[in-house]
């Protein structure tokens, strides 16, 4: 018993000295006033572990005691170092130290999971300070109104959506499932987008990289434009759209490998040999050059294309589950043709979700590399049309490679 409580202990200690650590680090690079450092910390955390025990051993006023003790205590550092400061003085490291107190209180009622992870989203939240007061100084109000649209949609709608099939067919419906995915596929919009935020205009090549994560389409359209103005760096810009494009073989790879990790042997090495192709090309073209950009791009968190993108979802998985009862596996070769030409992430989660209800895995993995290829093409045509003749070409030249390569993907695959 002994044993097991020192455990607790010295675990509440470690924990309370990672939080400590990032407090005494900040203050090293004078990012503010701050009551607490790597010796405060543990100490919190130690005493709310050892409050929770002599609140089981003994009353269980001694842990109220000790929470009121402590926040007392914080409330006048606090108090105490506006009076010391000229300027405003936060409430961060006061906040998290009361934290550190609940924190010590977890590991002590073997609760240690959620404790480190508190522990770390805390330090987390701490150390990316800069990073948020500059995302929170940027943000638009569009971007704003929308991502609080897109939490009530989350946090409120999701949980009373129905999980069940609707429809002929074993169902071509589902609430649940649909808005689910629209969930996964926006987080990954939604993270490079705030990378892009946050890097701003880091050079070409990140910008091409982060907006690809956010929408290689996008990309494409607007180093097209912006090649007719920058004719000089028309390899640069054709290398930032390649980037982009491949940042698409990327995204359907995490994709497989997150919701369906049987898929994954089928489409590891055709997705590898892509993105290899697609490097190839890009340090082809960026050799010797230098330059910088910025793209902007729209917020991913916009409610119409949230619900555009569900519609389309549903209205894939209705369609494949409706032909193949009535044609051969051509037809889903044929829807995945066509929806891949204006988005290749709505069939890969529609087919990775038929996948799951019996559909031949050859079939889900050829339909998906269909789509990326017909996404090629789509985006070969724009920059061809759209851009200067010279960023064109070098655009249309890796493409075309890439689509030839995939076409021999997809008999390998099938075979």
């Amino acid at each position: 018993m002994e044993l097991l409580l020192l455990q607790k202990l010295l675990t509440a200690l470690a924990l309370g000295a990672l939080i400590g650590l990032e407090r005494e680090y900040a203050r090293y690079k004078q990012r503010g006033h701050y009551y607490a450092g790597i010796r405060t910390f543990p100490l919190i955390t130690l005493f709310g572990a050892l409050s929770a025990y002599f609140g089981e051993v003994i009353s269980i006023w001694v842990l109220i005691s000790g929470i009121l003790l402590t926040g007392s205590l914080i409330v006048l550092a606090y108090l105490f170092a506006r009076r010391r400061e000229i300027a405003p003085v936060g409430t961060t490291s006061e906040l998290a130290g009361f934290l550190a107190f609940f924190i010590g209180m977890l590991v002590y009622y073997n609760q240690q999971t959620l404790a480190v992870m508190l522990t770390v989203i805390v330090a987390v939240i701490l150390y990316a300070r800069s990073m948020l007061h500059h995302f929170a100084h940027n943000i638009k109000d569009d971007e704003l109104s929308g991502a609080l649209k897109f939490a009530i949609i989350v946090f409120v709608v999701l949980p009373f959506l129905p999980n069940q099939w609707y429809g002929p067919y074993g169902g071509i419906f589902n609430p649940y499932q649909t808005w689910l995915m629209v969930i996964f596929i926006s987080a990954i919009s939604f993270a490079g987008y705030v990378l892009l935020k946050h890097f701003g205009e880091r050079g070409i090549t990140l910008a091409a990289l982060l907006g690809g994560l956010v929408s290689s389409t996008a990309v494409t359209l607007a180093f097209s434009e912006k090649s007719n103005k920058e004719k000089r760096t028309a390899a640069l810009l054709a290398a930032g759209v390649i980037l982009a494009n491949g940042m698409m073989f990327l995204r359907i790879l995490v994709m497989v490998s997150i919701l369906q990790l049987k898929l994954l042997p089928l489409l590891l090495l055709p997705l590898l040999l892509l993105i290899g192709i697609t490097v190839a090309f890009s340090v082809f073209l960026l050799r010797g050059l230098n330059g910088k950009s910025r793209i902007m791009l729209p917020s991913p968190l916009r409610l119409w294309p949230v619900v555009k993108f569900g519609l389309l979802f549903a209205a894939i998985i209705a369609a494949v589950k409706i032909t193949q009862a009535y044609f051969a596996s051509s037809a889903t070769y044929a829807i995945s043709f066509l929806s891949g030409i204006t988005d290749v992430d709505a069939i890969t989660l529609s087919l990775l979700e038929l996948g799951k209800q019996g559909l031949e895995w050859s079939i889900v993995a050829a339909g998906i590399l269909l789509a990326a290829v017909a996404n090629i093409g789509f985006k070969a045509g724009v920059a061809y049309w759209m851009g200067e003749k010279k960023f064109g070409k070098y655009v249309l030249m890796a493409f075309g490679t890439l689509i030839l390569v995939g076409i021999g993907l997809l008999f390998f695959i099938k075979s």
